[in-house]
């Protein structure tokens, strides 16, 4: 893990913690200073919880203990003052709108990297490269996640698919070759039909993989792998919906140039195919 913006991600996971956590995190919250020379025991006591739940925390925050929350504390409190999730508000000001959007979808960014896990991404590459057959799923917005995991796969010579028609994907997940992969993909991690696919897919031996928001939910248990973007607060218009699907598709553009690179000669081979074959079919276009 990165320089993380672990205090953006504290206060957004904080509806997600047991009653016992959410008092370990406020108390980093209101404190973060204090708490990176603190013991273990002395947190829990400040903090009125316990040395177990302390541990606890950082665990659901995806951190492997207390000392690893210290070093990233450390290691945000050095950067500059992050630039945070702004809503819509009535009547907004045209260059004050920009600039909220900016900051909105820069701030994604930032804590989508520092929350980024190196080793399962360049795992899940390893994966595709093998799948012989990738389907991707999801609704409304996430739709178009799935479309662009298709077509930036389908330019690599793979078999990629982004159906919307759930029974047309059912059927065709089932009879897909052993080492096929699905991904589904939720940002709340709670579509249902995300989860039944998922559940479906395991059922029928194809490898799973989630992309959510980062935390644990029903959906990352599911799957084999997961893939996480930062947690953004809720806004009232959604603002900060748009800044996650820039979060999305910079880890598609990731993973497919991890991917890329894993064979970079075919790559380039399946990629130069693939834009003389659209150049061709405009070229028959614009004969007729």
């Amino acid at each position: 893990m990165g320089n993380d913006q672990i205090l953006s991600r504290i206060e957004t996971m904080l509806p997600k913690l047991t009653l016992s956590e959410q008092k370990v995190a406020e108390f980093v919250l209101g404190s973060p200073d204090r708490v990176v020379s603190m013991s273990v025991q002395e947190m829990a006591a400040h903090s009125l919880s316990s040395s177990a739940s302390v541990v606890r925390f950082c665990r659901s925050i995806g951190l492997k203990g207390f000392p690893e929350l210290k070093v990233t504390l450390s290691a945000d409190l050095a950067q500059e003052q992050k630039s945070g999730y702004y809503d819509l508000h009535k009547n907004e000001n045209t260059a004050e709108l920009v600039d909220k959007m900016l900051s909105n979808a820069m701030q994604s960014l930032r804590d989508t990297v520092g929350q980024l896990d190196v080793g399962q991404i360049e795992e899940i590459a390893r994966c595709l490269h093998k799948a012989p057959a990738i389907f991707a799923y999801g609704i409304g917005a996430s739709s178009l996640v799935a479309e662009d995991i298709s077509q930036k796969w389908l330019r690599m010579g793979k078999n990629a698919y982004a159906f919307l028609d759930t029974h047309v994907l059912t059927m065709s997940m089932a009879a897909a070759p052993p080492g096929s992969v699905f991904i589904g993909i939720s940002y709340s991690a709670q579509t249902r039909e995300v989860l039944q696919l998922t559940k479906f897919a395991r059922q029928s031996g194809l490898t799973t993989i989630s992309f959510t928001g980062f935390g644990r939910s029903e959906l990352s248990e599911l799957s084999d792998y997961n893939l996480f973007t930062a947690l953004a607060p809720e806004a009232k218009v959604r603002s900060t919906a748009t800044a996650s699907k820039h979060s999305q598709f910079f880890i598609i553009d990731t993973l497919y140039y991890i991917y890329a690179s894993m064979n970079i000669d075919s790559s380039i081979d399946h990629i130069a195919k693939t834009r003389k074959a659209i150049e061709e079919l405009k070229r028959i276009e614009s004969e007729h």
